[in-house]
């Protein structure tokens, strides 16, 4: 059927138009109405994309009773209409249906263009005052389709009004707490220039989760305390050229001074040294929490002989991570990645299988537990005051014995066998 309603569409547009009106239409902006149209020419809703972006589970319950209220759009975004203060009982609106607000091109199910996307949720988003009050959490992610890999789509240059619109939006977020900037290293300068032109300052904002080239925003959150960046969970700029990638962490390690308030920082590199730990200390001496994703040392070829040296790069690295003096967490790679003469077994999924593949299982995550004790040991001696350790995902307790003594108990600690049973049974 929806086949048939775009043939349709697509027949009356064609006839409908001269050769003068194409030179001057906007085609990837008509193909991309056209593919929002294919997804779902039926649903005629008046509920603005942005906020059935939320995929909030109220809206899935409610929505069809939702779409039926008078004059709705203007009444949900409005907090003094009856949809707000006198709703029929069972259908409250929740308190927290526009804390998180996406304006992602790029997650599952979502087909569209990223300039496209961002234009039209802003625009959305700029007329809902109920929405801007209420917004916590901001997650901006703009893929721009440059038409390869068999990509139908391809986004225009972006629109000259998008920065201003952004900042428009964002000034007048007054309880935002959380900002989640994903764009493209050679797109994000346009944003930078556009804000310091406006002094954008985002005084609430205590998290934010940066792509490559956007360390612009950090001196406008003067109240900053988490940062995370550096890996590709956290937007795909930071696997651009490995050059390009490593000045971009630098760079964002550096402006980072000029935020005092910061106490906790996340960031993956597959390079850490002491000279790149140095710059984290002083842009960041009174870190409460540090998490280091990646390896130390990546670019230099330590796994021949780090057995021998009992964790020499590890060891360096904590002579400058115990000069954080506020230090509470740390949160440490894999073993693999620690220079302790463990390489974290076969990658290949097939050197695990059947009866040798078990056995050979059983005696990675044996030398997997050894390592970690190893680095748990050597950390604690460097870093006696930590309150909580992890190192690759697996947090140790600190216990005191009878002679005071701290001690360090894994979730495997007396249980060895049958801790590695549980995941390669005999």
């Amino acid at each position: 059927m929806k086949i048939v309603y775009a043939i349709c569409f697509a027949y009356l547009w064609a006839g409908s138009v001269t050769s003068s009106w194409l030179d001057a239409l906007n085609l990837p902006l008509y193909f991309q109405q056209l593919s929002d149209f294919l997804q779902n020419p039926m649903a005629n809703s008046w509920i603005p994309t942005f906020i059935l972006d939320t995929d909030h589970p109220w809206l899935s319950a409610n929505r069809r009773w939702l779409e039926s209220y008078p004059d709705g759009a203007s009444s949900l975004c409005d907090k003094s209409s009856p949809l707000w203060t006198s709703p029929s009982s069972g259908r409250e609106i929740p308190t927290d249906l526009f804390h998180r607000i996406n304006i992602d091109n790029n997650k599952a199910g979502v087909n569209r263009l990223g300039w496209y996307n961002a234009v039209s949720r802003l625009s959305e988003l700029r007329d809902c005052a109920a929405a801007l009050e209420d917004i916590r959490h901001l997650h901006v992610y703009i893929y721009v389709h440059s038409g390869q890999y068999s990509d139908p789509l391809v986004d225009p240059k972006m629109p000259p009004e998008l920065p201003g619109l952004f900042a428009e939006v964002l000034a007048r977020m007054p309880h935002l707490q959380r900002l989640d900037w994903g764009l493209d290293a050679k797109d994000t300068v346009s944003f930078r220039e556009e804000f310091v032109r406006r002094s954008l300052t985002l005084p609430g904002v205590r998290h934010l989760v940066l792509g490559a080239q956007s360390h612009y925003l950090l001196p406008m959150c003067p109240s900053l305390e988490t940062l995370e960046a550096g890996s590709f969970f956290h937007h795909a700029s930071w696997n651009s050229g490995y050059r390009e990638s490593r000045d971009s962490r630098l760079e964002l390690v550096r402006t980072a001074s000029a935020v005092s308030s910061l106490k906790e920082f996340l960031m993956l590199d597959n390079d850490w040294t002491t000279e790149k730990l140095e710059e984290v200390l002083g842009a960041m001496p009174n870190l409460l929490k540090f998490t280091m994703q990646g390896s130390l040392g990546g670019d230099r070829d330590w796994r021949e002989d780090s057995s021998s040296e009992g964790g020499r790069l590890l060891r360096e690295c904590l002579s400058v991570i115990s000069k954080f003096a506020k230090l509470e967490q740390l949160h440490l790679p894999d073993s693999s990645e620690l220079d302790l003469g463990f390489d974290g077994g076969h990658w290949c999924g097939n050197a695990y299988m059947g009866e040798s593949g078990r056995r050979y299982g059983r005696s990675v995550v044996k030398d997997s537990i050894d390592a970690t004790e190893l680095a748990g040991n050597i950390v604690m001696e460097a870093i006696p005051h930590l309150n909580i350790l992890s190192i690759g995902g697996t947090q140790a307790n600190f216990t005191r014995n009878e002679r005071s003594e701290l001690e360090i108990v894994w979730p495997w600690t007396g249980r060895k066998e049958e801790y590695i049973s549980e995941i390669y049974p005999l």
